[in-house]
């Protein structure tokens, strides 16, 4: 009996890590510390989008031409303006600005996937 409890721990530990690593190869874990996160304001609620963008402009930088999608100070959230068409999106203009540094950026195209941005 001994055994067969053994063997039935094992089982189970294997399984349990085989659901663990399939959970984590399927999704990424992100671990936000309340007191860093600039997304959250004093009294725990997000921020209003028109909150969205610098302060000062003294960062910023012009690194339009090259089609990116990560302003290099980091931010991957960027103001697009955008041309609606039964409620999608039917063009936007290819200059985009940091919401994070006010850096301005050449948006990237569907041609652009097969590029290295």
């Amino acid at each position: 009996m001994k055994w067969l409890n053994r063997l039935a721990a094992l089982v189970f530990g294997l399984i349990s890590i085989g659901i663990v690593k399939n959970f984590l190869d399927k999704y990424e874990v992100v671990v936000f510390n309340k007191e860093d996160s600039d997304e959250i304001e004093e009294d725990g609620e997000s921020k209003d989008i028109i909150h969205l963008g610098p302060e000062n402009y003294d960062n910023a930088m012009d690194i339009r031409g090259t089609p990116t999608q990560v302003c290099p100070c980091g931010c991957e959230v960027w103001n697009v303006k955008v041309i609606f068409n039964e409620s999608q999106i039917a063009s936007y203009f290819l200059d985009m600005e940091c919401a994070n540094c006010g850096s301005l950026a050449t948006a990237p195209t569907p041609i652009d996937r097969g590029m290295e941005i």
